[in-house]
């Protein structure tokens, strides 16, 4: 029997399957868009021809390509283009960023609205919360909309008010605010989705979206970034979204796979979408709901009040009749689900929710999940590995977070040492998949993301000596897997990704180090020489 050929062979030293803790010597085999098998370095006899590529990456780390958990890749595509969208994330002041606004609205005199977003009043050299009133001093003819660095929370002018016709009288919407003055009149801040929403669907039809995900998809391609898990919502009110990927795919040029997940609430409209678009490189495998808010906006839905604010605990978007509802709904029409939970609050009603379905059901078995957990308390850790649930998690919005020092106000030292426990989850028996959240994340970068986890230190700069709260810390090898083989799991993906074997999908990238023989806290600065996507090598650094 003759012996299959490879087109690409991957020798090395440092080979980081996925399946063990450690790297091996060997090759990796790809025949087509598939991984034909890993061998010793003694065993490749019968698999070169002439059309044989064999690729010699000495110690530099071969391992599978990344996948990122959690992202909004239409919104993030359009807030990274520089020509329709003002990046306020280095801003110090608000000053700085309504001269960014003026700046941009007199080099793009005929974008219909200014729009940015980024800005964090926490990190600002004097953090306090910004006013319309300096935007309005602009004289601008033109609504400006900002949205903050979570995209939870929008900051706009009066001409942005007057033009979606929010005034002082306005009622808020269920899960939403319209900040106010002490005067009683509208300073210009919306909180939370439902109050941002109207504006953001104004502004957020994008005709060149097609263009911008190009570009982002380059960006991908330079990171290693193989695989994403397209959250709901979208970001954008383009109703052409999953047309367009499709139509990247049939061109060739989606070289990032996008698993999507529509909305828990349509549950029928993602079983459609699902049956439309269900190939290798773009298919819907579940569902999401945003459950509650974020903990600087006092949104996130806490067990206790927040400390700088005894009145409020915070909100969810559902009440947990409705939550339970639309759970069960999407279990049994075989539709994995993702909670967005923030508080401790929230994470408690999310896997009450997946407890009232189990016990309608008699078990679960999709791969549900928890997204973000910023806060949970022990004894729901201890409800994970029970109910079957893990947690797809954003390291650098840990780090983030405690270096802006906008949790410590609002939750107190005690809570704020239990934030984020990555190290409990994990060794309570759930997995964690890693992701960014983008764009709302310094960056899109896993290797930032790695870091992170496994120094608990912040990646721009470094900070703090010895990380923040670093018993909460992974290892390298869990932190990998987190941003492969169990991102791969969340999407239930696994079959075809997340791990170097045979058989699988032929996604892997080549670092310029290897990640094991470094210094950790030098990760942050490890580069992706090689991707290879779908068989194909799609970037040579």
């Amino acid at each position: 029997m003759m012996t299959e050929k490879a087109d690409y062979i991957l020798k090395g030293n440092a080979i980081f399957t996925g399946n063990d803790d450690e790297p091996q010597a060997g090759c990796v085999l790809i025949k087509g868009n598939r991984i034909l098998k890993v061998v010793p370095l003694s065993r490749l006899t019968g698999y070169i021809d002439k059309n044989t590529t064999v690729i010699n990456c000495g110690d530099h780390l071969i391992m599978p390509g990344f996948n990122d958990s959690h992202m909004h890749i239409s919104l993030g595509s359009v807030q990274n283009d520089p020509d329709f969208c003002i990046q306020m994330m280095d801003c110090k002041s608000e000053e700085e960023c309504v001269q960014m606004v003026k700046d941009f609205a007199d080099s793009h005199p005929d974008n219909p609205w200014i729009y940015g977003t980024g800005w964090y009043s926490e990190v600002w050299d004097q953090p306090h919360t910004p006013s319309k009133k300096s935007l309005d001093a602009l004289n601008l003819d033109r609504p400006v909309c900002l949205n903050s660095f979570d995209l939870h929370s929008v900051w706009c002018n009066e001409v942005a008010l007057e033009k979606i016709g929010i005034t002082k009288d306005t009622p808020n919407p269920q899960g939403g605010i319209y900040g106010h003055d002490e005067d009683g009149e509208l300073n210009g801040i919306l909180y939370e989705p439902p109050a941002t929403k109207a504006m953001m669907d104004e502004v957020l039809n994008v005709p060149t979206l097609k263009q911008s995900l190009l570009k982002c998809l380059k960006h991908f391609r330079e990171l290693g970034l193989t695989s994403v898990a397209d959250v709901y919502p979208s970001g954008l009110t383009n109703d052409n979204i999953p047309e367009i990927f499709d139509e990247l795919e049939k061109s060739g040029e989606l070289t990032t796979r996008i698993t999507s997940f529509p909305s828990l609430t349509d549950v029928k409209g993602a079983k459609e979408l699902q049956a439309k678009y269900h190939t290798e490189k773009h298919r819907v495998a579940g569902v999401k709901q945003v459950l509650d808010g974020v903990v600087e906006a006092h949104t996130a839905l806490l067990s206790k009040p927040y400390d700088n604010d005894p009145t409020v605990s915070g909100d969810a978007s559902l009440t947990q009749n409705e939550l339970n509802k639309y759970v069960l709904e999407a279990q049994e029409a075989d539709l994995p689900v993702k909670i967005h939970a923030i508080g401790d609050q929230a994470s408690t009603m999310a896997l009450d929710a997946y407890q009232y379905a189990k016990d309608k059901l008699g078990k679960l078995t999709l791969h549900n999940s928890i997204e973000h957990i910023d806060m949970i308390r022990q004894d729901d850790i201890d409800r994970l590995k029970k109910l079957n649930i893990m947690c797809c998690v954003q390291p650098q919005h840990c780090t983030g977070d405690y270096m802006s020092g906008g949790y410590l106000p609002c939750i107190g030292q005690e809570r704020l040492s239990h934030t984020w426990p990555y190290r409990e989850i994990l060794d309570s028996g759930s997995h964690l998949g890693f992701g960014s959240d983008f764009p709302a994340v310094y960056s899109v970068s896993p290797m930032w993301s790695i870091y992170a986890a496994v120094t608990r230190c912040e990646p721009n700069e470094g900070k703090p000596d010895g990380g923040y709260f670093h018993e909460h810390a992974v290892t390298l090898a869990e932190a990998l897997q987190a941003h492969t083989k169990w991102s791969a799991y969340a999407e239930t993906f696994e079959d075809d990704l997340g791990t170097i074997a045979a058989g699988k999908l032929a996604d892997i990238i080549v670092l310029d180090c290897n990640l094991f023989k470094i210094d950790p806290m030098d990760i942050r600065f490890a580069k992706v020489d090689m991707t290879i996507s779908d068989g194909k090598i799609v970037y040579r650094r």
